[in-house]
């Protein structure tokens, strides 16, 4: 596929051919030069609150455990170092991990315990051994882990982010409720939509009542944008110390929605070229809310499916159309897609500062 050729002005760009949406080499290559390159979220602080917590999850095609030991959040490759078993499945809590296949057993620290039957094998020496490690950083109560040790410690590559959120209190709220859609379009597509407000007026009507569209705001970041939607009068959409919705995307598959004094937090993950599957969990400050009786928390989940299905619906329609013959790039809205053209820009060099 021909690389995107971005001057980095957005009047004059235009938008990527289809082959960027339908090409599955080119999502081979993300894998790698994306997803392998950055923090990606992959669960929450509950799920390891105590020593011995551990879970399981995947960057790309890479299978990794995380694991609390004695209060240290420990990430590794969940792959045997013998002949690639899988040391855990599923969540729980556990003082050793012993692979599924042969019964190499580790320690939470990833240091190789125990190999039966590897008597009389020449300079084998178990103290030499322990799992590959990926790095795990936590905020608040998000889980992030990168493949890849050269990528820039979360801080860094998320200064800009953490700078502009600190005020939002999202290190205080607790986990609440988890779920997964599923979406048949490509990653980027879903992406795209998110990063412009462009079609909130024709794409989510009730959620247009609510705000003022006329001064919905872009703001671009360093691998991060931040959209903001002041409240009409009456509407639905306000934060306890504040008012609006407020939505972080940080770059490239996450997405942080605050809005009623919650937060969404959503991952979007590639599943082929044209699927994803969208992980929603949700936050709430304490005492958590009884999301079977609490009418407030019940109109949120109601509201969050409504806009996760128009999203959906108008992603893949627009995946359906992508490959038409009558499709060609075209221009990016100034007034509405500066976070969309921002998103193909890092595509192009993920490495890039681009941003404010």
């Amino acid at each position: 596929m021909k690389p995107l050729e971005f001057t980095g002005d957005a009047a004059r760009d235009r938008t990527p051919p289809a082959a960027f949406y339908t090409d599955s080499a080119n999502l081979r290559s993300e894998f790698e030069r994306v997803f392998a390159r950055s923090w990606q979220l992959v669960g929450h602080a509950g799920q390891l609150a105590t020593d011995g917590d551990f879970f399981t999850a995947n960057i790309g095609h890479e299978p990794l455990l995380l694991v609390n030991d004695a209060g240290t959040l420990r990430g590794f490759f969940n792959v045997c170092r013998h002949r690639a078993g899988p040391i855990a499945t599923g969540c729980g809590r556990q003082r050793v991990f012993s692979c599924r296949y042969h019964g190499w057993t580790y320690d939470r620290s990833g240091q190789l315990l125990r190999a039966p039957g590897m008597e009389g094998v020449v300079d084998f020496d178990p103290r030499t051994i322990s799992l590959e490690k990926v790095l795990v950083h936590r905020w608040g109560h998000l889980v992030f882990a990168t493949l890849d040790p050269a990528t820039p410690p979360f801080a860094e590559f998320h200064a800009d982010l953490l700078a502009r959120s600190a005020e939002l209190g999202i290190e205080s709220l607790r986990h609440v409720r988890s779920h997964t859609y599923e979406v048949k379009a490509n990653w980027k597509l879903y992406i795209d939509n998110f990063l412009e407000g462009y079609h909130i007026p024709l794409v989510h009507p009730a959620l247009n009542r609510s705000i003022e569209f006329d001064h919905y705001v872009t703001t671009l970041g360093r691998n991060h944008t931040l959209q903001h939607a002041p409240v009409r009068e009456g509407g639905n959409f306000k934060r306890a110390n504040g008012e609006g919705a407020w939505y972080f995307w940080l770059f490239p598959n996450t997405m942080l929605n605050i809005f009623q004094g919650q937060l969404q937090a959503n991952v979007v993950i590639p599943d082929g070229v044209d699927r994803c599957r969208v992980r929603f969990d949700w936050f709430a400050p304490e005492p958590l809310p009884d999301l079977e009786s609490d009418p407030r928390w019940i109109d949120l989940m109601r509201v969050a499916d409504q806009v996760q299905a128009e999203d959906a619906g108008i992603c893949e329609a627009v995946q359906r159309n992508i490959a038409s013959r009558a499709y060609t790039p075209g221009p990016y809205s100034m007034a509405h897609e500066q976070g969309v053209h921002y998103f193909h820009s890092l595509l192009r060099n993920p490495s890039s500062k681009q941003g404010a």
